[in-house]
């Protein structure tokens, strides 16, 4: 996994300010797995991938619940057998009704001022907000935000890939399993 999104979705974690005072209720557990399938993935980037690992970081300090999934791409050996692709979500269910979720993106955007992100992370239109930051696409709608890489660093110059149009193709998969999940615990 690449060592800048390994260090970026970490920092991201760490670097929210907590909150202060008696938290609200502690959010559910979400699991990023169950907010996109191989198939799903498969179907929507054109390349085969393995089913999705779940490596949790569980629940935080400021009562919010984060969830990470990776799929390695399979498709065809890389040329590089050091080279590692593969597809990552990082999700986080933040404590109902707080506003946290805002939190998330606002990350991005103070790690391109830090200098962590080389790039001023560009505005997309899905979910309730996001932005494209370089390397994925992060995104939140209500009190779950996520961030979602396709990383294939060895495409042929003759097929480039634009990963941030792969990213863009799985977000609204992920959206929708988000809504019926805020609906299904909203009942």
């Amino acid at each position: 996994m690449s060592a800048m999104i390994r260090t970026l979705f970490a920092g991201l974690c760490l670097s929210l300010p907590l909150t202060s005072g008696v938290l609200a209720a502690d959010a559910p557990a979400i699991n990023a797995c169950e907010l996109l399938s191989a198939a799903e993935i498969t179907s929507a980037i054109g390349v085969s991938v393995t089913e999705g690992r779940r490596r949790d970081d569980g629940r935080q300090a400021d009562g919010s619940y984060s969830s990470a999934c990776l799929w390695m791409i399979q498709a065809r050996p890389p040329a590089d057998p050091r080279a590692r692709r593969f597809v990552i979500l990082n999700v986080m269910q933040w404590p109902e009704g707080r506003d946290m979720s805002r939190r998330y993106l606002q990350a991005f955007r103070d790690s391109a001022e830090q200098g962590v992100i080389p790039s001023k992370p560009s505005p997309r239109k899905f979910g309730d907000e996001s932005l494209w930051w370089g390397d994925g696409l992060a995104v939140r709608k209500g009190d779950v935000s996520f961030g979602v890489s396709v990383f294939m660093p060895d495409a042929p110059s003759n097929q480039p890939v634009r990963t941030s149009v792969l990213e863009e193709k799985l977000v609204p998969i992920i959206l929708r399993k988000v809504e019926r999940r805020a609906a299904a615990n909203a009942i």
